[in-house]
């Protein structure tokens, strides 16, 4: 077994020549008991593509020699805080050298970047990898579920009240989801240059005025539900559910196959409404989070 020295770092903008290497590496981990989450919330779950590996901040990885001993992606999350996507080691025999030599440098770089905290979502099964974080001073915060919806059934539903948010309804759009979902810095700066990221947004309408909002991204196998949410004004009505049903329709009629989202496990109201629409739970997670 090499000694902790004897692994070399570098990074994937070094070494671009590593990149099918690293991706095949994150395919090995996509499910089952070992499953390592994707940091990019879209892509959960779903086989890593070339282009998951563009979208993360950077990808540090451990060397034994020519060999590519373990690999740990920086995803994006908010201006303070990023998400993991790893590590992962193909040989988990060498984890207690080869875990050292990522996590030192990733605190460095993070402290480099203004970056104060990190978080894991650690897939439930996968024992191992929650033990390995843990012992790097990472602790559990909440636990949270992946969802997912078949929208084969929505393709011929009725859209009344639920319609693609026009330009001109982007400061409603962005007041109802800063005011639903106050943590996020999805409205920040402004919802334009969200779309020209490639969400989509879409209202609901009751009585003549912005009653709900919803952000979405990603398409083709999956969507991905990032945000919906009615403001207090006007809960009790069932709005969110019509709200729902409108955006899974709207997605079915641009041709996605199914559509996924996230929902914190305490969020029981949220997690009644998404089952009683028919999603289905995929795997469950704990969200560890730790100082850089």
């Amino acid at each position: 077994m090499p000694h902790m020295s004897s692994y070399a770092l570098t990074d994937l903008d070094q070494r671009p020549d590593l990149a099918p290497n690293v991706l095949a590496l994150f395919a090995t981990a996509a499910q089952g008991s070992g499953h390592v989450v994707c940091g990019l919330p879209a892509r959960m779950g779903l086989e890593p593509l070339a282009a998951d590996l563009k979208a993360t901040l950077g990808i540090l990885l451990a060397m034994s020699g020519r060999r590519l001993a373990g690999a740990l992606a920086i995803c994006p999350y908010s201006e303070d805080q990023v998400t993991l996507w790893g590590p992962v080691i193909p040989d988990q025999r060498e984890q207690p050298q080869v875990m050292p030599v990522l996590m030192q440098e990733l605190r460095r770089a993070l402290r480099e970047g203004g970056f104060a905290s990190m978080r894991a979502q650690i897939d439930l099964r996968n024992r191992t990898l929650r033990a390995w974080m843990m012992s790097e001073g990472f602790a559990p915060w909440k636990d949270l579920h992946c969802y997912e919806r078949d929208l084969a059934p929505f393709r011929a539903a009725e859209i009344s009240d639920v319609q693609a948010a026009a330009r001109a309804d982007l400061d409603d759009t962005a007041r109802i989801l800063a005011e639903c979902f106050p943590d996020s810095d999805h409205h920040r700066p402004n919802l334009v240059q969200r779309e020209n990221e490639g969400y989509r947004h879409y209202i609901l309408r009751h009585d003549g005025k912005v009653a709900g909002a919803a952000a979405v991204q990603g398409g083709g196998r999956r969507s991905w539900l990032k945000l919906i949410g009615v403001p207090k004004s006007h809960r009790g009505k069932h709005l969110a559910r019509h709200l729902l049903e409108g955006v899974l329709a709207s997605e079915a009629r641009l041709g996605h196959h199914a559509i996924g989202l996230e929902v914190l496990d305490d969020n029981r109201a949220a997690v009644t409404l998404y089952e009683h629409s028919g999603f289905q739970r995929r795997w469950s997670a704990s969200l560890l989070i730790a100082p850089v």
